[in-house]
């Protein structure tokens, strides 16, 4: 290779660097749809151009409402009626692996506060294999007494007990509404098992969210957290052009600790 050979080719190498350096990585990415009633749902990440998380949530559209499940018999909480994505690789930032929505028609204990339709939107924060070896509390209840310290949960949060095969232990504001004597509508959980938080989960009635065109929530959050990586500071539940999205947005970076 001839001097100026060399340097045209290290000058299209500098250059192809630089541009792969600068690239804008901005958009929103998608999962494969799910079907889910007579419709469809999807996961998705939202980045800015430097590659970083600005929201993940989930779509579904209007018809995905339509055709779910009758309840038959009060079988509990359970995933017999679950929709599960994996959220797009560009996510990875995020503490957040897989999404699940979980289906209730006949709701779940504790009655009779959220024994009506409702829909239960996990984040886990756990791949799907780690998830499958929960057992039920019955069959081993270790993992679901190891809590973690107070300092990974949200002030005002408290565990009521048992725990849910597949999920973990779920805990509760004691200040949410419905445990006050109103109706349940809406309300944030935490799940935690084996002494690690597991998931984050808005919990929502079926009638609430039909009724919703634009909420805004702030998430609580705790102290500290175990797993470094991008974390939502707010929720929203939007219905627009015919489909429902439920986002978490207002990234910020917190270190484990």
């Amino acid at each position: 290779m001839t001097v100026a050979a060399l340097a045209v080719a290290v000058t299209s190498f500098v250059s192809c660097k630089k541009k792969d350096k600068d690239a804008d990585l901005s958009g929103t990415y998608n999962s494969a749809e799910v079907m889910m009633g007579n419709g469809k749902v999807y996961s998705w990440a939202s980045l800015d151009k430097n590659g970083n998380p600005t929201a993940v949530g989930f779509t579904l559209n209007d018809a995905a409402l339509n055709g779910l499940p009758a309840a038959d018999t009060d079988k509990g909480h359970t995933h017999e009626h679950s929709y599960e994505m994996i959220l797009p690789s560009q996510a990875s930032k995020t503490p957040f692996n897989h999404i699940v929505i979980d289906w209730n028609p006949a709701g779940h204990e504790p009655a009779p506060i959220y024994t009506i339709p409702h829909f239960d939107f996990h984040l886990y924060m756990i791949s799907k294999e780690e998830r499958a070896k929960i057992p039920p509390y019955e069959v081993d209840s270790t993992g679901f007494k190891k809590y973690p310290s107070a300092d990974y949960l949200p002030s005002n949060y408290i565990n009521p007990g048992g725990g849910v095969p597949e999920m973990g232990s779920h805990w509760i504001d004691m200040n949410t509404p419905e445990l006050h004597g109103n109706p349940f509508t809406l309300t944030f959980i935490y799940g935690t098992y084996n002494g690690q938080v597991n998931f984050i989960e808005p919990m929502i009635t079926y009638n609430y969210l039909k009724s919703l065109t634009d909420y805004n929530q702030t998430v609580p959050r705790p102290n500290k957290v175990a797993k470094s990586g991008y974390y939502p500071t707010r929720y929203r539940i939007t219905h627009a052009n015919g489909a429902y999205t439920v986002s978490f947005e207002g990234m910020e970076w917190r270190d484990a600790s």
